[in-house]
Order: C-alpha cells, then sequence, then structure tokens
C-alpha cells in the first residue's frame, strides 16, 4: 500500500503544482494590467509594477490553494479513471475514500509548508512589495494608505497621515477628559517613536479646551509617553493580508486592548488558518465529481465544470468574508464554517457513492 500512495501522491502532486502555476500565472497578469494603470503616477515605473507583481506570487499560489486543490484531484481521477487505473482499484476492494486519504496527505503536507511560508517567508515580501509601490507612486515618499490610519489610546485618538523612513509625518492627536469631550488636539509635523513607545514630537501646534475658551500655543518638542511602538504603527500602516500569523495575533490583542475594531486582522488570520480545512473539503467533493453519477462524463468537461466551481467557491469565500465584516459576524463562522459545509457535503457524497 505504501507503494500505491506513493503513485496516488505522485500524480496529485504534479497536477496541482502545474494547476497552481497556471491559475497564479493568470491572476498574475491581471494583477500586472492593473498595476500598468498606476505606471507614470509619481516614481512608479513599469519595472515597479513587475516587481510588484513577483513579489506577490508566493502570496498569491498559498490564495489559491483550495481550488488548485480541486482542480488537481479531478484531473488526477480523471487520467487513473481513463486509463482504468481507478477501476482496477476499487475492483481490488479499495474504497474511494482510501483514494482520497491518499491525495490528503500530500495536499495537507503542501498547505501547512505554506502556512510556514505565510509565517517566515510571504509576510516580507509582501510588505516589501506594498512599501515599494507605496513610495513610488507617492511623490512625497509617503509609505501610508491614503489619508493614514486611526489608532486610540484609552484617551488619546492618534491619526497618523504619512511616514518616511526617518520618521511620521503629519500627525493629529485628539485628547478627551472624563466626560469624553475634546480637550486638546495637538498637530506635528514630525515625529519620532523609541522602542517603549514614546513619541518625540517636533514644530508642535497645541490647542486646549476649556469652559473659558480655547487656547493655542506653539513649542519645539513635545514627548508622549505609552502610545504605541515604532513596530505597532509599521504593522497598522501595513494592510492585512501582507501580515505573518504571529503579526495578526499580536496586533488583534493590542487592538483589543485599545478597544479597536480588529475585525479585519481576525479576518485576514481566518482565511489563512482555514486553509487546510478548505482544502480537505476539495479533495472530498472531488471524489464524487469524476466517479459519481457524472462519472460518463468527459475529462475535459469535469475539469472545465471543477474550474470553474473552484474559482466560484474561492471567490464566495473572499465574499463572505468581507459581508461578515459588514453585518458584524465573526471571521471564525464566515470562513470555517463554509469550508466545513463543502467537506460534509463531500463526505456525505462520497459516502453515497460506495
Amino acid at each position: 500500500m505504501k507503494i500505491l500512495d506513493r503513485y496516488l501522491a505522485g500524480r496529485f502532486f504534479s497536477s496541482w503544482l502545474s494547476v497552481n502555476l497556471v491559475l497564479a500565472g493568470l491572476f498574475s497578469f491581471l494583477e500586472l494590467a492593473r498595476q500598468l494603470d498606476d505606471v507614470g503616477k509619481g516614481r512608479y515605473a513599469v519595472r515597479d509594477a513587475l516587481l510588484y507583481v513577483a513579489l506577490t506570487l508566493p502570496g498569491r499560489m498559498m490564495d489559491l490553494a483550495p481550488p488548485c486543490t480541486l482542480i488537481a484531484c479531478i484531473i488526477a481521477l480523471g487520467l487513473l479513471a481513463r486509463n482504468l487505473e481507478l477501476l482496477a482499484l476499487r475492483t481490488s476492494g479499495i474504497s474511494m475514500q482510501r483514494v482520497g486519504w491518499a491525495f490528503a496527505r500530500p495536499a495537507l503536507l503542501m498547505v501547512l509548508s505554506l502556512l510556514v511560508g505565510a509565517q517566515f517567508i510571504i509576510p516580507i515580501l509582501e510588505q516589501a512589495a506594498w512599501t515599494l509601490r507605496e513610495t513610488a507612486l507617492a511623490e512625497s515618499g509617503t509609505m501610508l494608505p491614503h489619508g493614514g490610519f486611526w489608532t486610540r489610546d484609552e484617551k488619546r485618538f492618534v491619526n497618523l497621515r504619512s511616514a518616511r523612513d526617518t520618521g511620521l509625518q503629519d500627525v493629529d492627536i485628539y485628547e478627551l477628559d472624563d466626560q469624553g469631550q475634546l480637550s486638546a488636539y495637538i498637530h506635528a509635523r514630525e515625529t519620532h517613536i523609541d522602542a517603549e513607545g514614546n513619541w518625540s514630537l517636533h514644530e508642535v501646534q497645541r490647542k486646549v479646551i476649556t469652559d473659558r475658551g480655547t487656547s493655542a500655543g506653539e513649542m519645539p518638542q513635545l514627548v508622549l509617553s505609552d502610545l504605541l511602538t515604532s513596530k505597532q504603527a509599521a504593522l497598522l500602516a501595513m494592510p492585512p493580508q501582507t501580515l505573518s500569523l504571529t503579526e495578526l495575533l499580536t496586533l488583534i490583542t493590542n487592538l483589543q486592548k485599545r478597544e479597536q475594531n480588529a475585525e479585519r486582522y481576525r479576518l485576514a488570520l481566518w482565511q489563512k488558518l482555514s486553509l487546510p480545512v478548505m482544502a480537505a473539503a476539495m479533495i472530498v467533493i472531488s471524489l464524487p465529481f469524476v466517479c459519481g453519477p457524472t462519472r460518463g462524463g468527459s475529462l475535459g468537461r469535469n475539469i472545465m465544470v471543477g474550474s470553474i466551481m473552484g474559482v466560484a467557491i474561492f471567490f464566495l469565500n473572499q465574499i463572505l468574508g468581507y459581508t461578515g465584516l459588514i453585518l458584524n459576524i465573526s471571521p471564525f463562522w464566515t470562513t470555517l464554517f463554509p469550508a466545513a459545509a463543502v467537506l460534509a457535503a463531500g463526505i456525505f457524497l462520497t459516502r453515497k457513492m460506495d
């Protein structure tokens, strides 16, 4: 049986790698077309667009792992069926569940390898790609999204508008009193952050609001303690999908302590953690696809229908995740529940088939 397992695993692996490269190449071409629309803005050139697409390719391959698993299983099973190898296996008493398990082991090993890459390799590449693009697009060298981002710390709301390698630029801080009313407004043209989270603000304009009115003043420097560390500020500037698993966990914990909305980061985390479940679901659902009631169909037809189904599930999973953010549904349900539902349906159909 070990020889059979190695043979089936080899069939699956070669099919998966070919399908993933084709799909990732197609999506990379579409991404390149989108990036070329920005060529000419700031210092963004064609070489920057090509480098951006190349650096984000591994992350794209990880995202496409579940639909690639479905298509690869259909191709491998279809080839086995066309060569009558699948018939020989079933007549010798080997169940389809056993064949599926032979595919599942290399598939899950591959997905787990991608998760390891999502922790140590892919975030480095995607963060470098994002920084390269944002720096080249912005004439002033900004590395924050358009409009910056907001964060809070108990009685202070902070708006970071732009950043450079030397520090933050255009920082606005709104301070509240015990009743939740605005008590002070601070604007700094440049800010440096140390490792402990102390902010050194330079060229500061401060307005203090009291019951007697508003007073304004300027000062060359002001130090605020216990805000964000430079690493935390850098992570908040990055899109959630570019962060590693541990970075996402750290940010979620930090945002929850500050009573901020962390659902975008929680969604990115669960989308990555649900990959093994979704991959297993794709394997199970592929078994009745080839060997069930539709087994009389041609291999080409099965591949076409499987490709449509795999890509549809991929986009549906993305839509459900972001719809859950709008409807305030936990990402746990919008990512794991669809995968578990597909897995349960595949197990039910496979048992009926045998």
